[in-house]
């Protein structure tokens, strides 16, 4: 018999977690109205997840569990392997992996990200190794468009002197993130450390909300999603163009169907 220990989470896919009646369920958790509501548990522990482990730990039989951990070890391994090699593919314009897979090596180990909803989650997840001090928020279960932005604000105001850096796609930043650059223009002067850079993946789809249609549904991409579209006469708004209006310093990423390690020019 299996045993799930779960700490503080409120995940809603339960699609990965065993069958009811596979594994012993025991969840700790500061708020005790998530027990027990994702997984039939059998104990339930409200309080801080470090402090319950520690007190429990002794009173756990040890056993030997190194081959457990290099079975974990060698799959983390073969997981960073094939998540390179996504990154590596070839794609035009530009694959979005390689954006995240170059950049988390260059981030300083006590940055703060900022993460929307949408396909940048899904990168930020896959590519993105934390390590040091850095944190990362996220809109979570309430998977709201727009938050990358505030959050970033957020951090930035909270701890002036550490680097922020805000992840988000083109359809948030035409919610509210064209706005916020606003408020960094008016601010950035005041902070310690005025970086606040701004990834925005401009590909001209709400891109979740077409692969989870063509995904489950097997719809075509529906014309309304596509309305973020980049052409010659667009009718949304160009972030470059904002980011210059708003004393903010634009970058653009050129590079076109490349594999290799890609370089920023400043447009």
């Amino acid at each position: 018999m299996l045993h799930l220990v779960s700490g503080p989470t409120n995940e809603p896919y339960t699609e990965f977690l065993p069958e009811p009646g596979q594994a012993r369920g025991v969840q700790i958790d500061l708020d005790g109205r998530n027990l027990g509501g994702r997984y039939p548990t059998e104990v339930n522990v409200t309080g801080d997840a470090a402090e319950t482990l520690a007190a429990l730990l002794p009173r756990l039989d040890r056993r030997d569990r190194s081959a457990w951990r290099k079975r974990i070890e060698a799959a983390v391994c073969e997981w960073w392997e094939i998540a390179e090699r996504r990154a590596r593919r070839e794609a035009e314009p530009l694959n979005p992996q390689l954006l995240f897979h170059e950049l988390s090596p260059r981030l300083p180990d006590d940055a703060l990200l900022a993460v929307d909803v949408g396909s940048t989650t899904y990168w930020y997840a896959r590519h993105i190794r934390m390590r040091g001090t850095m944190r990362a928020n996220l809109s979570s279960t309430l998977a709201s468009m727009g938050s990358a932005m505030p959050y970033a604000l957020a951090a930035k105001f909270a701890f002036p002197d550490r680097l922020v850096v805000a992840l988000l796609g083109d359809g948030a930043m035409q919610m509210n993130g064209i706005n916020e650059l606003i408020t960094v223009a008016r601010h950035w002067q005041d902070w310690d450390d005025p970086r606040l850079p701004i990834l925005v993946l401009d590909n001209g789809d709400l891109n979740e909300v077409t692969w989870e249609q063509r995904e489950m549904e097997g719809d075509p991409i529906s014309p309304p999603h596509r309305r973020c579209r980049r052409s010659r006469t667009r009718s949304t708004p160009d972030c470059s163009v904002w980011a210059r209006r708003s004393s903010t310093r634009p970058m653009l990423w050129p590079t076109h169907g490349s594999s290799r390690s890609p370089t920023i020019d400043r447009s």
